[in-house]
């Protein structure tokens, strides 16, 4: 069976990134980090962002870089 795929389209729908199936975690101080669900993160955070933040973000993120919105850093989960 196939996993659902969270593929967004910005405003010329041209498809995002896709970090739905990677584990994410999050961390205040850049030392602790504590796992966050993709759900969690698109109905906190990234449901709020304009297309072209949201674009930035998963590309940053997707390609193994932490990126910060609000208090928290973001990351993909490499362990």
């Amino acid at each position: 069976m196939k996993e659902p795929r969270y593929m967004t389209e910005d405003q010329f729908h041209i498809e995002m990134e896709d970090i739905s199936t990677y584990p994410l975690q999050r961390s205040a101080d850049y030392s602790f980090w504590e796992e966050i669900t993709f759900e969690d993160l698109q109905t906190s955070i990234l449901a709020t962002l304009t297309d072209e933040k949201l674009k930035t973000f998963l590309g940053v993120v997707r390609n193994g870089s932490a990126f910060k919105l609000g208090e928290y850093f973001y990351r993909i989960n490499t362990d």
